[in-house]
């Protein structure tokens, strides 16, 4: 009898400078049945998309440090990464004008439920 291959978990790629909430982050990640691949900034976060073609979803904070760093990395992966889904965080009402295409923005505080939902359904 053959052996069926088990699927490896998709991975998700948590952008945040917090220690704090990265192990938040991470927490939703694993819940949701995927592996967590840890950036704690932008250009982290971008050597590694660079490198490694498993990452299916990025889930950032869009407020890293008081800036917009969060938001010009889910843009910048639109442009060059445009099958990667998108799930955003933030204490900061946004306009959908300003969300990349598909991408998703949940608020602060953490709705581990719908965070956890999300990522679960980007992991199809």
């Amino acid at each position: 009898m053959a052996q069926s291959k088990v699927p490896a978990p998709t991975q998700v790629l948590c952008v945040e400078d917090d220690p704090i909430l990265m192990l938040a982050m991470i927490e939703f990640v694993e819940n949701a049945g995927c592996e967590a691949v840890e950036a704690t900034s932008v250009a982290e976060a971008i050597g590694i998309l660079e490198t490694r073609t498993d990452i299916r979803t990025v889930f950032t904070d869009l407020d890293m440090r008081g800036s917009t760093a969060g938001m010009r990395l889910a843009v910048a992966i639109r442009d060059r990464w445009p099958p990667i889904e998108l799930v955003m965080i933030s204490s900061q009402p946004w306009d959908a004008s300003q969300i990349p295409a598909r991408g998703v923005v949940l608020g602060k505080p953490f709705d581990r439920r719908k965070i956890e939902a999300t990522i679960r359904r980007f992991a199809v």
